[in-house]
């Protein structure tokens, strides 16, 4: 069954829910979840201290949002190209919030155009943004832990198929392999896999696919498919981040980065009689 079908059968409250409410709402998501891979103290960090929104968060929201939902764009967001001081600004401010606007200052509104122009000017992205659900909100119960977890998915297109947009400094391959595994974008595709399937009715998920795009112009684009074989180790590495998460839940205790006592060496560089630091002249 396409996923879009059973979409459609599955409209509970909360599937297409404002950003804000979604943010609002409880359960373990992946922009947290993910310092579990530095340690749980790191995670119980970013829990407990969320950061607010910086001028480039916004920015990825809108490009986001140009690339996904293009209609709404506008709706969605103003430009302000002067100074952000003064009775002049603050009035147009106010009323941007009544409206439920956020501000952008111009190069950023174009740069959320030009981005959107280079991925849906490509003709094999632009089939997949033809027919689909972008923003969709999930909620579930992972099976193995019971922990309750949630989700933003980006796009959502037919036949199996969810689209993660990444803007990077580059779309090299290699690059942008070591990047996406750094940056745990496996992982995000990982848990939101299981999101889908467990949230909706069992739709098995056929592929996941990273759209990635440059953030300096002239925006290269390309669309990377996530390797099978990685998408499973990425799996096994979530899911043992939530089984620490239940038991330092289950304990009280966060502990830091181990172990927690041991030796530390000099680099390689400076050992080497090429590399060494002279240190004539000085005495003890």
């Amino acid at each position: 069954m396409a996923i879009r079908t059973a979409l459609a059968r599955a409209r509970r409250p909360g599937l297409l829910m404002p950003f804000a409410e979604y943010l609002a709402s409880p359960g373990i998501h992946f922009s947290t979840l993910r310092y579990m891979g530095q340690s749980p103290l790191h995670y119980r960090h970013a829990v407990d201290c969320p950061p607010t929104e910086t001028q480039a968060m916004l920015l990825g929201r809108a490009t986001h949002t140009a690339v996904f939902e293009p209609m709404r764009f506008q709706l969605d967001y103003a430009i302000w190209s002067g100074d952000r001081r003064g009775a002049a600004y603050q009035q147009f401010a106010d009323e941007a919030a009544a409206q439920g606007r956020s501000i952008l200052k111009e190069n950023e509104y174009n740069t959320a155009l030009a981005i959107r122009d280079s991925v849906r000017g490509i003709p094999e992205i632009a089939a997949f943004l033809e027919k689909g659900q972008p923003e969709t909100s999930l909620f579930w119960v992972n099976p193995q832990t019971g922990l309750a977890c949630k989700g933003r998915l980006d796009w959502i297109a037919g036949e199996g198929v969810i689209l993660d947009l990444k803007t990077t400094s580059s779309i090299d391959p290699r690059t942008f392999a070591a990047h996406a595994w750094r940056m745990g974008y496996f992982h995000q595709a990982a848990m939101y896999q299981e999101g889908l399937d467990v949230s909706i009715s069992n739709v098995g998920v056929s592929r996941c696919g990273l759209i990635a795009v440059e953030k300096e112009a002239p925006h290269a684009c390309r669309l990377y498919w996530l390797d099978p074989d990685s998408l499973s180790r990425a799996w096994s590495e979530y899911q043992g981040w939530l089984g620490q998460v239940k038991d330092c839940m289950a304990s009280g205790i966060w502990p830091g980065p181990g172990p927690v006592e041991s030796e530390l060496a000099a680099p390689a560089w400076a050992t080497t009689e090429d590399e060494a630091v002279d240190f004539g002249g000085l005495e003890e």
